[in-house]
């Protein structure tokens, strides 16, 4: 028992850390901005090498740690299959597109906690494609984390000067998030989460070429992947965008439960908030701490009080 509880401690660890890796990009997009760094290259040079990064990955993993067990046979043809991985990349790459963009209009104090309506956004999802009406310790729960944006973005306690297009992209991020993480969970489960991850990194890839090549210019794609500054920043965005949290959570997330992951995960929102005041310096004020912590309890709150992160094991694990 001592051991299966070490084990715990360590994957919460785990995905505490690809939290934190979350938690530092949009600090690392603003640096690139602020040095001449456009958004198109930022996004080819994140997707192209964290796409890099994985397949190393990947291949170790195949080679270190071979897989023993027999893994389910999927019940959708090859081609669908190939179908439902590309769309998911699709919806991966939004986010990232949407969030960034997103992060050039607005302060990164606030790009973050528009990210996290997710949160509420995927509850809705969820009730949509399940044809069933949230719990009422859900619907709380969305209440608590809108009273938190009221403090968070700023709109309290300060005069703040918002760009109506970048909170648009905010929440346009925030949908497709809720989106992805909805899909993550029905996506081919029988695969290796490294192996799931590479094919939908994959898209993501190949679709961000497309959409920049056609909003922006062709000539963004070899300047994403070869330019001296995009390389940079670039590695760093998909090390700790793409490889490093992926890596972490196909650890770490397994061996807990999902109310104790959603959880620990949003650590994400402080580390972020606390990036930007420390590293970009950005103001951030009393009232938007509270509305962190605000939001925080209402991410945590469902989760509490259906009593589904008692011990922090799944439910196999005991």
């Amino acid at each position: 028992m001592k051991k299966l509880s070490g084990s715990v401690v360590l994957c919460s660890v785990l995905v505490v850390l690809a939290a934190c890796c979350y938690g530092i990009l949009s600090t690392i997009v603003k640096i690139a901005l602020g040095n001449g760094v456009g958004i198109p290259v930022i996004l080819v040079g994140k997707f192209f090498y964290g796409w890099v990064i994985l397949l190393a990955l990947v291949i170790v993993v195949h080679f270190l740690f071979p897989r023993t067990d027999k893994p389910a046979k999927s019940t959708l043809p090859p081609w669908k299959r190939g179908v439902v991985l590309f769309f998911t990349g699709i919806v991966m790459c939004l986010v990232t597109v949407c969030y960034f963009y997103s992060v050039s209009y607005l302060p990164v104090s606030v790009a973050v906690i528009l990210l996290f309506q997710f949160s509420w956004m995927g509850v809705v999802i969820e009730a949509v494609a399940n044809r069933k009406m949230p719990s009422r310790n859900q619907l709380i729960a969305v209440l608590i984390i809108f009273v938190g944006t009221i403090f968070a973005g700023g709109t309290i306690g300060f005069g703040m000067d918002i760009n109506p297009f970048g909170v648009v992209l905010g929440l346009l991020a925030a949908f497709f998030y809720a989106l992805f993480v909805f899909l993550s969970g029905r996506v081919e489960p029988s695969m290796r989460p490294m192996n799931r991850s590479f094919f939908i990194a994959t898209a993501g890839f190949i679709f961000v070429c497309a959409l920049i090549a056609c909003i922006d210019s062709p000539a963004a794609i070899p300047a994403g992947i070869f330019g001296s500054d995009a390389i940079v920043y670039g590695i760093a965005l998909g090390l700790f965008g793409v490889a490093l949290p992926v890596l972490f959570l196909a650890i770490g997330a397994p061996r807990i439960s999902t109310g104790m992951a959603t959880i620990l995960n949003s650590i994400e929102l402080p580390v972020e908030v606390l990036a930007a005041a420390i590293v970009l310096v950005e103001a951030v004020s009393a009232w938007q701490w509270l509305g962190v912590l605000i939001i925080l309890a209402g991410i945590a709150f469902p989760h509490l009080m259906e009593k589904k992160i008692s011990s922090g094991l799944v439910e196999d694990a005991a």
